[in-house]
């Protein structure tokens, strides 16, 4: 799979500015049908994370993985997966990279992106 693949992107509605992901057709906000593009940009914080110890299946593999709520300067919010290994705090600063998470039931790599700590 292809970075393109997972080409991160929301919508802004041109008639009232909400702002929503990429996937609804219509404004969730005022049903206007126009929109612009719009990607994440500058820096990207930790909002809020959870540790999951119980994890599905197709990460039977782990004993415990985190995923965290991420905000970026120009508003994009979303939900991802954070490397294992961080020292995580909310508020910190972090980046997003691609890689193979899992394999799913069938045995094929499930590709997507994940967050670390921003290097400083």
């Amino acid at each position: 799979m292809t970075k393109k693949e997972f080409e991160l992107y929301w919508k802004k509605c041109d008639n009232c500015g909400f702002l929503q992901h990429h996937s609804h057709i219509r404004c969730l906000n005022c049903k206007n049908e126009q929109f612009t593009k719009v990607e994440p940009s500058g820096k990207a914080k930790l909002i809020s994370y959870t540790i999951l110890k119980a994890p599905p299946m197709e990460f039977r593999d782990k004993n415990s993985y985190a995923i965290g709520i991420i905000e970026f300067e120009n508003g994009i919010r979303l939900m991802g997966q954070i490397k294992e290994d961080a020292n995580l705090e909310s508020g910190m600063e972090v980046q997003f990279h691609y890689e193979t998470i899992c394999k799913d039931l069938d045995g094929r790599e499930i590709t997507t992106y994940i967050f670390e700590p921003a290097k400083q």
